[in-house]
């Protein structure tokens, strides 16, 4: 019996891939709200898109973001949120996250000069086996076009549409 006992405990720790083994997930920003906020701070109410690369599921226990817009520090973020992102699937979690003052003043200067916007949101994942929590970092890189579809302002400086400016995703070309 104690043999039979300590094949099968081989067996099932054999059969469980090591969160060392584990791909970095793919993050996108799924939604972004304003929370609550006031004069110095305001709270952002934020959804992150998992991705899971791996052929085994991801327990997420928690989860950590930094959002840098324009090569500068935005937002923070933390959640606890319990999820388990499927194999080769995904998941959305909810963040809850902050910005300060300064940082939104700093972008809003910035956007009279540029029609693009870059940003870097970066962080840790949380995996949980076996009692055992460890950090998975990751990243994601773009950028966004204060023009639709990504066009080019007219000859006057104007943007093609008469002057509304929206969010576009830039197109990049492989």
């Amino acid at each position: 019996m104690k043999r039979f006992f300590a094949v099968t405990l081989v067996l099932l720790f054999a059969g469980c891939a090591s969160v060392d083994d584990a791909k970095p997930p793919s993050i996108q920003l799924s939604n972004l709200r304003l929370g609550t906020g006031g004069i110095l701070n305001q709270e952002l109410l934020i959804e992150i898109r998992i991705g899971n690369p791996n052929n085994f599921d991801l327990p997420l226990t928690g989860l950590t973001f930094q959002l840098d817009v324009n090569g500068q520090p935005f937002a923070d973020g933390l959640s606890n949120a319990t999820v388990t992102v499927p194999r080769l699937g995904y998941a959305t979690v909810p963040v809850t996250g902050q910005t300060n003052i300064i940082s939104v003043f700093r972008q809003l200067m910035f956007l009279g000069k540029s029609d693009r916007i870059t940003y870097r949101l970066h962080g840790d994942a949380y995996v949980g086996r076996l009692g055992i929590n460890q950090a998975v970092p990751y990243e994601r890189k773009g950028e966004l076009s204060l023009l639709p579809d990504g066009g080019a302002p007219s000859p006057d400086g104007t943007p093609p549409d008469g002057g509304v400016r929206t969010l576009a995703p830039v197109e990049r070309s492989l």
